[in-house]
């Protein structure tokens, strides 16, 4: 009975760690919260929250400008357009496409959000709103929907090359309430490129300084972060200086190529959910056949 007694408390703390995961708040916002209760029970966000209860960030509502997701993930948090408030499932395929660029984010490496992010997250949210079956009334109830509805437009009407083009050109315009305009794979295999190049010679601290005054432009980073960086790196001795550049290129090297197997595989997955969905999709684009597409 005593040994019984003396277990308790150990069951007890092990029940509470094993439920700890599980009961974890990613928002204090009811909304957002009724937004995850719908992506528990569709194919593509069942997923997603997995992947966000493993490694939790806050989803919080943005008081600044922007109809746009907006990402501080040195600070763990990421932010949506409170406007989004009007239709639980428009603002769960927004939640849902924030969270998958975040997944790519942590799944890659890369230590920046870019343009291909954007590309494959359209596809996601627009298979997601097939699943949810969205209807044009969820979007007129959204101030300021325009653009989640023209994606997904982009994708039932003209296909996922066509969304991914309109997504990429989205991304690339500049606009700094948003964080754009984005790097692109090809931009971070030419940057590389330079470091390579850099190695023997001082400009390493400067491309390295450079970029992120990149991100600073973009509110992608502090400029106390990008001055506190830049003091560290020159902070090193020689011979640690000598091997960080050494590893540094390997590194990224390594995470550039695996992004792109990723993309590859997502895109795959999304032909295959093409081919099983027909008929979902066919009366998704029956619904939205007034759609006004983006040039």
């Amino acid at each position: 009975m005593k040994r019984t007694i003396l277990l308790l408390p150990a069951l007890v703390l092990l029940a509470a760690c094993a439920g700890g995961k599980k009961g974890l708040s990613l928002t204090s916002e009811p909304s957002i919260e009724r937004a995850f209760d719908t992506l528990e029970g569709t194919r593509e966000g069942r997923p997603l929250l997995k992947f966000l209860r493993k490694h939790p960030v806050r989803f919080e509502y943005a008081n600044t400008a922007g109809l746009c997701h907006k990402f501080s993930l040195r600070t763990g948090k990421i932010f949506l357009p409170p406007d989004y408030k009007g239709s639980d499932k428009v603002l769960a395929v927004a939640v849902a496409r924030a969270a998958y660029i975040y997944k790519l984010y942590s799944d890659t490496g890369l230590d920046e959000i870019i343009a291909e992010d954007e590309e494959l997250s359209a596809l996601l949210a627009a298979r997601l709103a097939v699943d949810l079956e969205i209807v044009d009334g969820d979007f007129k109830k959204v101030r300021g929907a325009e653009s989640i509805k023209a994606s997904f437009c982009a994708y039932l009407l003209n296909g996922p090359r066509y969304a991914m083009e309109q997504a990429r050109k989205q991304a690339l315009s500049a606009d700094s309430d948003c964080q754009r305009p984005l790097d692109t794979l090809e931009g971070q295999r030419v940057w590389l490129e330079r470091m390579r190049k850099a190695i023997k010679d001082d400009t390493f601290y400067q491309l390295l300084y450079d970029r992120d005054q990149l991100r600073v432009k973009r509110g992608a980073l502090t400029m106390n972060q990008a001055m506190k960086n830049d003091a560290q790196l020159r902070g090193l001795p020689s011979y640690e200086m000598y091997r960080y550049q050494r590893t540094f290129y390997d590194v990224q090297s390594d995470i550039v190529d695996k992004f792109e197997k990723i993309r590859t595989r997502e895109l795959a997955q999304d032909a295959g959910w093409r081919r099983a969905e027909q008929a979902a999709l066919d009366g998704a684009r029956e619904e939205f056949s007034d759609c006004v597409l983006p040039e």
